[in-house]
């Protein structure tokens, strides 16, 4: 049986009542204004949907925490020295947007930062973006996941607490209507499998190993 986010819901009664209003003056636009919040009812159900993702794999591996296509898999140096290894995943808005833990690790800190909304896709989405900052402390160091809202996506939802104690492929949140999600791991603990242009499924496709 096909699950929804908790939020589809809510979008679908909001467009399913806007849509009921539409027709009630009973003019024929209303009628054509009525089918379009119809469609996104439905489309608001298909975007949210929460398909079960079980990786069979062993724990030496780490996994898409988003659905989409890599468009950066390189090495990485923050500001502060600190060296990762860097993967950026794209989520167009037919993808699905339930974000996944890419590791089993405990919520060590959640960092929230106001931003813009440029394109999610665009180099200048990681640092200028509105973002949620994960950072799992695990055996091996710190694991950061990455929620960036862009254009069309104006909302980042995370559902984590700090203290939290999360399993490989835990839902994390949501971030709704086309975005990205970037994953940083140790870059002397990791070695990178995913490659730019690689499509991935979130809790599912393995894009780095443990070392």
């Amino acid at each position: 049986m096909l699950k929804f986010d908790p939020e589809a819901k809510r979008f679908f009664s909001i467009f399913l009542i806007l849509a009921i209003f539409a027709i009630l003056p009973g003019m024929k636009v209303g009628y054509f204004i009525s089918g379009v919040f119809v469609f996104l009812a439905g489309f608001s159900l298909y975007f949210l949907r929460d398909p079960e993702r079980v990786f069979l794999g062993d724990g030496s591996f780490v996994i898409s925490p988003a659905d989409g296509e890599v468009i950066i898999a390189e090495n990485y140096e923050d500001d502060e020295g600190q060296k990762y290894n860097r993967i950026a995943i794209f989520m167009n808005i037919l993808d699905v947007h339930i974000n996944r833990a890419p590791c089993k690790g405990e919520v060590s800190k959640l960092d929230y930062i106001e931003g813009g909304y440029k394109h999610a896709g665009s180099g200048a989405a990681f640092a200028d973006n509105e973002r949620m900052k994960i950072y799992l402390n695990t055996p091996r160091g710190i694991v950061q996941v990455h929620q960036i809202a862009g254009m069309v996506a104006r909302r980042v939802v995370c559902r984590l607490e700090k203290g939290q104690n999360l399993e490989r492929g835990d839902k994390i949140g949501v971030i709704r209507f086309g975005s990205r999600v970037e994953l940083l791991l140790p870059a002397s603990e990791t070695e990178i499998l995913a490659k730019k242009g690689d499509k991935v499924k979130c809790g599912v496709s393995p894009v780095a190993k443990w070392m």
